[in-house]
């Protein structure tokens, strides 16, 4: 009998539609990782007053916000300046909405995770640096849909606690659900502007996109840590946000 993952469902905010929780899920060592360590995060420009006091009194401190400069500009975060969160810019381009979703746009995400990976080793390792520093509190990143971008940094700290990868992969795979109507809306602003009509890949989260990026994470480097460390990432810093994940080092 096929066993039912239970992902984490969004948190109750009004001004986005797919901010969930990374703990809870079965990790290594039979624990389970922490909840208010890390959220994953669509964008925040539309977050009401109350939303953000929510997040505040969730224990958010940190946000790295992941879109390019021209969605920043266009959306701006409604936490980029609110005492006592800690901002970070870390552009990714994800070939979709970090260019207007107007540019040559991919049949398949599983490969832009793959660029992802290849090409921007160096952005994941200030991430875990970001990340590290700000122990003592709850981290928010986000993107745009809080799918792609989002979705490949959040399968490195899964992987980082032991994770199984069918929990990495599910957890992934709700976006496409959680952001269904805005997609529906965003699809119809392309095709009334541009004339364009997006792949459906563009809007969508299917298991074997992430799948692609695990399967080249273990064949090229192995284990997530393995990819961090390669990629500039301090063995200290990587201690520290498993720590956050999992709590006390497992033996």
């Amino acid at each position: 009998m096929e066993q039912t993952i239970c992902v984490n469902a969004p948190l109750a905010l009004a001004g986005t539609r797919n901010t969930r929780e990374l703990g809870g899920y079965p990790a290594a060592c039979g624990r389970k990782t922490r909840r208010h360590a890390f959220l994953r995060s669509d964008g925040l420009s539309g977050l009401t007053d109350k939303d953000v006091q929510m997040l505040l009194d969730y224990g958010v401190c940190c946000v790295v916000d992941l879109r390019s400069e021209s969605e920043t500009a266009a959306a701006p975060s409604r936490l980029a300046d609110v005492p006592g969160v800690d901002y970070y810019s870390i552009p990714m381009l994800d070939e979709a909405a970090s260019q207007g979703f107007t540019g040559g746009m991919p049949e398949r995400m599983g490969d832009v995770y793959v660029k992802l990976l290849s090409g921007r080793g160096d952005a994941f390792a200030r991430i875990i640096r970001i990340f590290a520093q700000h122990s003592g509190g709850t981290v928010l990143f986000n993107c745009t849909a809080g799918k792609d971008r989002t979705g490949v940094t959040a399968m490195l700290l899964l992987l980082l606690a032991g994770v199984p990868c069918e929990i990495v992969v599910a957890d992934y795979s709700v976006s496409e659900a959680n952001m269904q109507e805005i997609f529906k809306q965003q699809k119809a602003w392309l095709e009334k502007t541009f004339g364009a009509t997006p792949p459906d890949a563009v809007f969508s989260s299917a298991p074997e996109e992430l799948e692609t990026a695990l399967a080249y994470l273990a064949e090229h480097y192995g284990t997530a840590e393995s990819y961090l460390l390669q990629a500039g990432a301090a063995a200290q810093d990587i201690a520290v946000v498993r720590g956050m994940l999992l709590g006390e080092a497992c033996a």
